[in-house]
């Protein structure tokens, strides 16, 4: 019965799906570029926005502090009331007088009252003039002493001008607090838990040479400046006063920041900030750890590829040995079939002759009773190697370990099979030293292995007529090797390969129609392997064979 299912076709599948699979793998890769690079640019957006969201935040507690200044101590420093609790943001309280010859400065105390004090070394710099000072970290507000309303160019149009003194508010900022609890918890609203986990998050000053304010020094992959006095929160909104004119105008604003005396007026020039906000991707830059994550995830990909692919090939090797198992038990029942009619045949036909009378004289009989032993025995010893390889593959052979003596299994089984090299005129040179070491193992198994080696050399080697059988003890392996050995014709190098296997017989053995059943060389490595053991083989076509079982001792 010829394959359908050869090793060219599995080689071909094989082939096919390794083409299919490098076609997915090069698809996969460009597209986990593409997605690569947009999960890059999806995350800038998630840091720019949380940076934003941040910065407004942040920028926020300093309006309400200016506010504050503006409203509350404004209020309460002109109409002489105690001062409200001062914001977690500021620490000190301080009113600045600058417009006499002598700068003046007034301390809020504890009670909400302003007293006066000594001007401290830190805020003799300070100018009304300015909005933030950054040795201390301090907010300045103006006093502004008045708002009128004056025409501007064009019709119908009026401008509020607004000015200030030489008076001014500077909050001394609680650096400690903004540190140690207002940047950690508004990093930890604005960018949530998953990125404080990725990223690092570092604030620098601006204005002295990159002087770290909070978090360690880091390599930034998106910089962010913020901490600013918006304009607005500094400058008075006067209610919009009545039209003279009877007429609903346009109200233009206008503010001029300065004082009136001191200097020429003119908005102070704040810019974006005077912090920088620094966000780094921990342990390496945001691009460097997005590729590692494309590349850890397309070695997921490509190995999941490769397990597939592996198990398609495991799958069609699989089916392709089941195949081929499957046609062994198809020609063991074809010949163990043809092999049972044999004997039963020659058993019927001549049990018949005896029964019809046809057999005459004792020399006849003798014949015909030998014939019928001769071929219940055969037919004996194929039922019995059946049942011996059901019981060996189904775990009855090995229940039964004492010590074995192989000497004393290799002395029964060629008494066993003596009148057999008797009548086939075998030669048998036997060498087994005495005093080898015992083996821990089934006897009846062991009987077995031996017995089908000894059927094995019989059947096959008829033309040498000689049969070796050496037994021996090796210190290298702790094992006991039994060499079977024959004159006959050998076997083929294709045929080695897979004489062991169950229901397989060799080419030559099929071609010359010699009797079995191809589970003989089964059972002797079944039976060698329920020791722990292996047999082996060593053939030359044309000079014989040699058989080596070994057994642990």
């Amino acid at each position: 019965m010829h394959l359908r299912f050869g090793f060219r076709t599995l080689i071909a599948i094989c082939v096919a799906l390794a083409i299919l699979l490098g076609v997915v793998a090069f698809v996969q890769y460009r597209w986990s570029k593409r997605v690569a690079a947009a999960d890059i640019q999806r995350e800038r957006e998630h840091l720019n926005v949380s940076a934003s969201l941040f910065v407004t935040r942040f920028n926020r507690n300093i309006t309400d502090a200016v506010s504050f200044l503006q409203n509350d101590a404004q209020t309460a420093w002109s109409s002489g009331a105690p001062l409200p609790a001062l914001p977690k943001i500021v620490k000190e309280l301080y009113l600045l007088d600058t417009s006499g010859s002598q700068a003046r400065v007034q301390r809020a105390n504890a009670s909400g009252t302003f007293a006066a004090v000594s001007i401290p070394e830190w805020m003799k710099p300070v100018d009304c003039m300015s909005l933030i000072s950054t040795q201390p970290l301090a907010i300045i507000s103006p006093l502004f002493d008045s708002v009128r309303e004056e025409p501007a160019p064009g019709r119908g149009r009026m401008v509020l001008r607004t000015s200030r003194g030489g008076r001014c508010f500077v909050a001394l900022l609680n650096e400690d607090f903004i540190k140690s609890s207002l940047v950690p918890t508004l990093l930890q609203e604005t960018f949530g838990e998953s990125s404080m986990n990725d990223y690092e998050f570092a604030i620098v000053s601006r204005d002295r040479d990159s002087e770290r304010i909070y978090g360690p020094r880091v390599t930034p992959d998106l910089r962010r400046t913020f901490f600013t006095v918006p304009l607005r929160s500094l400058l008075p909104a006067p209610k919009r006063p009545p039209s003279t004119s009877g007429k609903s105008n346009f109200l233009y604003r206008q503010y001029e920041i300065g004082t009136i005396n001191r200097r020429a007026p003119g908005p102070p020039q704040l810019g974006d900030g005077i912090w920088e906000l620094e966000i780094a991707r921990r342990g390496m830059s945001l691009p460097a750890a997005f590729r590692r994550e494309r590349w850890r995830d397309l070695l997921l990909g490509v190995s999941a590829e490769m397990l597939l692919g592996a198990a398609i090939v495991l799958l069609v090797i699989g089916a392709h040995r089941m195949q081929q198992v499957a046609e062994q038990r198809m020609q063991f029942v074809a010949g163990i079939s043809h092999e049972l009619r044999t004997p039963v045949s020659s058993i019927s036909m001549l049990s018949r002759n005896q029964a019809d009378g046809l057999v005459s004289g004792a020399d006849k009989v003798t014949q015909y009773g030998e014939l019928i032993h001769q071929q219940s025995r055969r037919l004996s010893e194929m039922i019995e190697q059946t049942l011996q390889y059901a019981g060996i593959h189904s775990h009855l052979g090995t229940r039964m370990r004492t010590s074995v003596d192989i000497e004393a299994v290799i002395a029964a089984a060629l008494d066993a099979h003596k009148e057999e090299l008797a009548r086939e005129q075998f030669h048998v040179e036997q060498i087994v030293p005495q005093g080898l070491p015992a083996v821990h193992g089934d006897a009846g198994l062991l009987r077995i292995a031996i017995d089908n080696l000894l059927s094995n050399a019989i059947k096959y080697a008829k033309s040498g007529r000689w049969i070796g059988i050496r037994a021996e003890h090796s210190v290298k392996e702790r094992a006991i090797l039994v060499h079977v050995s024959d004159h006959g014709p050998g076997i083929e190098d294709s045929d080695q390969e897979r004489l062991f296997e169950p229901f397989y017989r060799g080419r030559a053995a099929v071609e010359t129609g010699a009797s079995g059943s191809g589970i003989g060389l089964s059972l002797v490595r079944s039976a060698a392997e329920a020791h722990g053991g292996s047999v082996t083989v060593v053939s030359t076509p044309g000079r014989g064979s040699t058989f080596t079982l070994r057994i642990p001792a």
